[in-house]
């Protein structure tokens, strides 16, 4: 998805493809107990404090056996109003530059911008190509220099930030509809381009993490969306934009059942065939947009299912879940919102507020 330039219609996908005690018999039982207990929550505050690398991005969302980033993007987020409403601090924020002009222009990061004080962690998608651009010429270095100058001052805005900026380049490129999308034909030369791009990211800002993400499923692009992979030692997470539709999950059945999916090439589709991919070639995942589609339904399972994905996933380690945004952008006829003035997923908002 996007929210500098979007395309005309449809949803995300295809088209628009777009978180008890006994009693003792005795006072000094009851003393005693008392304190073991400040004993083992001052244990437990050494144990997971700012030394423990897993929490090292600031405050990170944790349940069950999982620990992960967890933010949004959109409506309430900037002003902090989201995270007052979901009752827990966002440690990610997801912002969108994917045109020519905004991936160097980058207004809302600059000193006015809304995300111009913002210090942590952010997943920002900067486009790659525009419109009667092509990946041929980008593989031969034509766009070098733009992608010099959007590089350079996302180092000048964000360099001495205490939050990692995680760069999505090309995001969704197994799409019919951004001109970066990537057919059967241009697979080689995609993948040199990125070569490109990462020995650019890497010497200007390699404190940055580059980001190679995909929309949870190919759209018309004749190819298995993995050849254009370009390989572990160009990228830094792998990640997906996953929402509740193509198959919409109603119950957590349906959930449980979408999750391995492949599509015709055996490419992942589900969102644990996703992961696994990531596994596979040693590094973490991240689900930068993700959402609901009041279009097809409120899915409070679909909620629940996501959560529970990413307490289980969630970690820094290869296939774990090291972040993950919910798409809370208005537009696109709200059909995405989990807060704001026009919510039409109310059973969706209330699963996610009380989960999260």
């Amino acid at each position: 998805m996007s929210t500098s330039t979007r395309p005309a219609s449809g949803p995300p996908g295809q088209q628009d493809q777009s978180p008890d005690e006994r009693s003792h018999r005795s006072r000094r039982g009851l003393w005693i107990g008392a304190f073991l207990v400040v004993v083992l929550a001052l244990g437990a505050v050494i144990v997971l404090g700012s030394d423990d690398p897993r929490r090292s991005e600031g405050d990170r969302g944790s349940a069950g056996t999982g620990v992960w980033l967890s933010g949004s993007a959109g409506v309430g987020v900037p002003s902090g109003e989201f995270a007052e409403w979901r009752g827990r601090e966002l440690e990610i924020a997801g912002y969108w530059a994917d045109n020519n002009e905004a991936m160097v222009e980058l207004w809302e990061l600059v000193p006015g911008g809304v995300w111009a004080d913002w210090d942590g962690p952010m997943d920002v998608a900067i486009g790659a190509i525009g419109g009667g651009e092509t990946w041929s010429a980008a593989a031969a270095g034509d766009y070098d220099d733009r992608w010099r100058e959007s590089l350079t001052e996302l180092r000048e805005i964000r360099g001495d930030r205490s939050g990692t900026l995680y760069i999505r380049f090309a995001h969704e490129s197994n799409s019919n509809w951004y001109p970066w999308s990537v057919d059967a034909g241009e697979a080689e030369d995609f993948r040199t381009a990125w070569a490109r791009f990462r020995a650019l990211q890497q010497e200007i800002y390699p404190e940055s993490q580059l980001v190679f993400n995909v929309n949870r499923e190919s759209v018309e692009n004749g190819i298995d969306w993995r050849e254009t992979f370009p390989g572990a030692g160009q990228v830094d997470v792998v990640g997906v934009d996953y929402y509740n539709q193509y198959p919409y999950a109603g119950t957590a059945e349906e959930f449980e059942a979408s999750a391995e999916e492949v599509d015709e090439y055996g490419a992942p589709k589900g969102i644990e065939a996703h992961r696994q991919f990531a596994e596979s070639v040693g590094l973490p995942f991240s689900v930068s947009e993700w959402s609901g589609n009041a279009d097809l339904g409120d899915s409070p399972a679909f909620m629940e299912g996501m959560y529970d994905f990413f307490s289980t996933h969630g970690g820094t380690g290869p296939g774990e879940v090291l972040y993950e945004i919910q798409f809370n952008v208005d537009g696109y006829g709200d059909r995405f919102l989990l807060y704001g003035d026009d919510v039409q997923m109310p059973e969706s908002a209330e699963a996610y507020q009380r989960l999260w």
